[in-house]
């Protein structure tokens, strides 16, 4: 895979992991039907699960505590959903 910009270049990487067996069958099949390998059905995952991180403030900004409430939990989650 190539990308036109350089900062976009997709970098191999070997990985190792663990899936359900139920998992892994869901995602050959899906390798099957669009007609690509299991290597690149997780790398689109990968891919398409941070790609709206880019879109988000800048990282630095969020404060990330060592532990909170459930109570501080669900505020905050409501808090960013009235933003």
């Amino acid at each position: 895979m190539k990308s036109a910009s350089p900062e976009n270049e997709y970098i191999p990487l070997n990985l190792r992991i663990s899936v359900r067996k139920d998992t892994l069958r869901l995602i050959s099949e899906m390798a099957q039907d669009m007609g690509i390998s299991i290597n690149e059905v997780f790398s689109f995952l990968a891919e398409d699960s941070v790609i709206d991180l880019e879109l988000l403030e800048d990282m630095h900004q969020i404060e990330i505590p060592n532990k909170c409430s459930l109570d501080d939990l669900k505020n905050a989650i409501l808090k960013k959903r009235l933003c």
